[in-house]
């Protein structure tokens, strides 16, 4: 029997030769606390953290943890030391960048709370979506990652995104882009690629996906990975429960239906209905009062 002496030993060993490492990368820890953050800023009325803030003081402690968050993505080393003037100055310069967004994101919030309000007959109101509803959540999420993915930023986009993944069971990648209005519906199991595009006030339903129909390869064999994969959804669209749309040149025409269940591997024009047909099974019972 093997102490544990050497399995930690050979555990150390196998790690060192098969991964590359980080000596410093994002915190998941940190990035709770930058969601929370950034929900109390965009929903001041709702979030308030237990010790009494204002919004300035918020964002100020936002824009630290994204600075420091941001620096260990990219230099692998803590903001708080192993740090130089212009690694620090790179890390707030981008956290700048992303401060500077808050009031548009938070627009295209109140679009999609307007956007579910006006698409789920169960919804009370906005009171309701934003405390309750996991796609505005997800939404959020991706909305704030998105503009890190944009910003040029590595890994950090991935797990804030993922980090709402477990949370709500919705898979945004941060580099799809999301017009305004979207309305997701229960959500569980939606998974929206890289490269998906979305257009305005698109209603997307549980079990959605918007995926890759192939994987293409290059001469040696390996993914080629900076393709369009993933299909293009134009505005007004209702995908619903469990549809599946594959592929980057397939795109779905503005003001079409795509019905629960379909598979789609192809373009359809504008105000297009899809719908699933399966046979329909018709039982009857037997007979109970004794004739043949």
């Amino acid at each position: 029997m093997q102490s544990r002496e050497h399995i930690a030993r050979q555990l150390r060993e196998q790690s060192n030769g098969w991964f590359t490492g980080r000596a410093c990368h994002p915190e998941p820890e940190q990035i709770q606390r930058m969601i929370e953050a950034i929900q109390w800023v965009l929903f001041p009325n709702y979030f308030q953290p237990k010790k009494q803030s204002t919004v300035i003081d918020c964002i100020d402690k936002l824009h630290e943890v994204i600075a420091g968050q941001i620096h260990r993505a990219v230099y692998q080393r803590c903001i708080e030391k192993e740090v130089t003037p212009e690694s620090a100055e790179f890390a707030k310069s981008k956290a700048d960048a992303v401060i500077q967004t808050l009031p548009t994101l938070q627009q295209m919030m109140y679009e999609d709370i307007v956007a579910t309000y006006n698409g789920d007959p169960a919804a009370t109101g906005y009171d309701e979506i934003i405390l309750t509803y996991p796609g505005l959540l997800a939404l959020m999420v991706y909305r704030i990652a998105h503009v890190i993915h944009e910003l040029d930023i590595p890994l950090l986009p991935r797990m804030m995104t993922e980090y709402a993944h477990r949370l709500t069971g919705i898979e945004i990648h941060p580099g799809a882009t999301l017009g305004r209005g979207i309305m997701i519906d229960h959500g569980t199991g939606i998974v929206i690629g890289e490269t998906a595009v979305v257009g305005d006030n698109v209603k997307i339903y549980q079990g959605v996906t918007l995926g890759a129909l192939y994987f293409p390869r290059d001469e040696a064999g390996f993914m080629v990975r900076k393709t369009k994969r993933h299909p293009t959804v134009e505005d007004n669209v209702i995908l619903y429960s469990n549809a599946t749309v594959l592929g980057g040149d397939t795109v779905i025409g503005h003001d079409s239906v795509i019905g629960s269940n379909a598979w789609v591997t192809e373009s359809v024009p504008p105000y297009s209905k899809v719908i699933y047909k399966t046979e329909t099974v018709v039982t009857t019972k037997k007979s109970t009062s004794g004739q043949a």
